[in-house]
């Protein structure tokens, strides 16, 4: 079984890279493997110019200082046996020769940053809500000052006002440290909102990447349509809804050809039997999809 399969990305200190797509195609996993929490078995994940993958624990060390994570749930995230100071600093000591009392400074600041103060030092996860434990979970990512941070699924558990202010938390943070975030969720309006670029991924293939305004106006390939169509734009109400009929295919036993062919609307035979590559159609808007550009 291949979990993913011919991914390839980059991402550019300052920006951020929306990663969507269906429960299962891959977008978490490839996550897991940019932060080393996975082997990949094949392929190549590079740092700037250095290649990442592959490294022993001692030698991958200093790249954990400056690629950190965003996960999910913060209650199971962060450590019920561990205080805020002692979640928070604890990549501080790993990391830097600090003192104690430097790193409750430190850890002091970043807290004030996500807006919230020293009494919360003492405390553990189960005394705070969903949005103050994700807060915390931001603030243990940026303490060290981190070039990127994978954000998997990190407001989805959130309910709607406080997904706003932790995404405008992350926007403030990219403007204030240029910050690269990879941000991986199935919220589409969030997605849309806080990304420059987007990626759309189907069991383990990425089918179209480009600008975030171009994604979602001008969708390309029939699985991207489908998905941004289901959102509601209150200023379009007459947008149509391009409804998807059948199951994903399972991942061990992948269609032939083009991988979407079972569930698209548009096939043609073609689809059936040759897989299509990704190609330029215009400046940063690449799609896998023998219809689209001709």
């Amino acid at each position: 079984m291949r979990a993913v399969e011919n991914v390839s990305l980059q991402l550019a200190r300052g920006e951020t890279l929306g990663l969507v797509g269906e429960s299962g195609c891959g977008k978490s996993t490839l996550g897991k493997a940019i932060l080393g929490l996975l082997a990949p078995d094949a392929g190549e994940i590079y740092f700037n110019d250095t290649k990442i993958s592959g490294l022993k624990q001692k030698a991958l060390l200093p790249f954990r200082k400056k690629l950190q994570a965003v996960f999910q749930d913060p209650y199971s995230s962060l450590n019920p046996r561990m205080n805020v100071f002692e979640i928070v600093a604890e990549g501080l000591l790993v990391h830097e020769n600090i003192s104690g009392r430097e790193a409750r400074k430190k850890v002091s600041e970043i807290l004030n940053e996500v807006n919230l103060d020293d009494n919360c030092l003492n405390r553990y996860p189960h005394e705070f809500s969903g949005g103050q434990r994700q807060r915390i979970a931001i603030a243990r990512a940026l303490v060290l000052n981190p070039e990127y941070v994978i954000c998997d699924e990190a407001v989805s558990a959130l309910d709607v006002s406080t997904q706003a202010q932790v995404v405008n938390l992350f926007r403030k943070f990219q403007r204030e440290k240029n910050l690269g975030y990879l941000f991986i969720s199935h919220d589409l309006n969030v997605v849309k909102y806080i990304s420059h670029r987007i990626a759309v991924m189907y069991l383990g293939e990425i089918v179209e990447l480009a600008a975030a305004a171009d994604i979602a106006e001008k969708p390309l390939h029939p699985y991207t349509k489908s998905l941004f169509s289901s959102i509601y734009d209150i200023e379009s109400r007459k947008k149509e809804r391009v409804i998807l009929k059948g199951e994903v295919p399972g991942i061990v036993n992948k269609p032939s050809g083009c991988y979407f062919h079972t569930r698209c609307t548009e096939a043609v035979a073609k689809c059936k039997v040759s897989k299509p590559e990704l190609r330029k159609i215009s400046e940063g808007h690449i799609v896998a999809c023998h219809l689209s550009g001709n």
